[in-house]
């Protein structure tokens, strides 16, 4: 459409509404909603009824409150798997799974938390469900802890407090238990020093996970680049192949990590609050 060209105002109202639940990254209240979408609560509530239909948006049963919906995570993961960075990494982690009989998994921040956009299922059969669309706590789980230790947005650190708090609107069915802040900082700090995150036997006894983070030009964390496999087949030794790899896929797709001797400010704060 041409500049000056009419559009669609319900569209455009539409838009708006969309766009304060992505700017917010969190639930809304119908009233503060109408607010930022500059809607009388009663318009506002017309334009959620027909973005609710047709999945954009999600109202909690139980709070009333509004989210984005499973269409709108399926939108933004078709535009995230045809964004150059996030394709070359998804050839390479491809490979790794085909080569180490694995599975590989490339993970952004979506309305809920780290969410994956892609997985390359291997011949190892598992009972950690993993699918496109599949959510992680932040705390614990190697790719939640990818986006605390290298990341810097206000919606990480509300899903943090959220999952410390068990708060009830947290999503169901997300992979990974809860740690104690201690712990969680801990690994926040072996994560920064290491460059990438691990868990051993956790969430599901006797399976690994490997976790690294994917900048892009502007040195801005955009995914997290992981391999989950059974203990005995994915080694969490620093000098093995899967590690190295990963590394050394991050190392040609992303932009070199931040200095070691710059803490992102977020992880700071994580740091000092445990």
């Amino acid at each position: 459409m041409r500049q000056g060209a009419r559009g669609i105002q319900s569209i455009e109202v539409s838009g708006r509404i969309l766009r304060a639940l992505v700017e917010t990254c969190q639930p809304m209240m119908l009233k503060e909603l109408a607010q930022a979408a500059e809607l009388a609560p009663a318009q506002c509530h017309a334009y959620l009824t027909s973005l609710r239909h047709v999945g954009l948006v999600h109202q909690n049963p139980v709070t009333g409150l509004y989210s984005a919906g499973p269409f709108a995570t399926r939108l933004g993961i078709s535009w995230l798997r045809n964004s150059p960075l996030a394709s070359g990494v998804m050839a390479e982690l491809q490979r790794m799974s085909d080569t180490l009989q694995v599975i590989s998994a490339l993970a952004a921040w979506g309305s809920q938390g780290p969410t994956l956009i892609q997985v390359n299922a291997s011949a190892w059969q598992s009972a950690l469900n993993v699918r496109q669309g599949t959510t992680f706590s932040v705390t614990g789980t190697a790719t939640g802890r990818i986006f605390a230790a290298f990341g810097d947005a206000p919606a990480i650190s509300a899903q943090i407090d959220a999952e410390f708090a068990h708060d009830q609107n947290m999503p169901r069915g997300s992979i990974g238990t809860v740690l104690q802040r201690d712990a969680f900082a801990a690994l926040l700090r072996e994560t920064r020093g290491n460059g990438y995150a691990v868990a051993e036997g956790a969430p599901i006894p006797q399976t690994n996970a490997i976790s690294v983070p994917i900048f892009d030009s502007d040195g801005v964390l955009q995914f997290a680049a992981g391999l989950i496999g059974p203990s005995d087949r994915l080694s969490l030794d620093p000098e093995g192949p899967a590690i190295q790899e990963l590394l050394a896929i991050q190392a040609r797709l992303s932009v070199a990590p931040p200095s070691q001797d710059s803490e992102p400010l977020l992880a700071d704060t994580l740091e000092n609050r445990s």
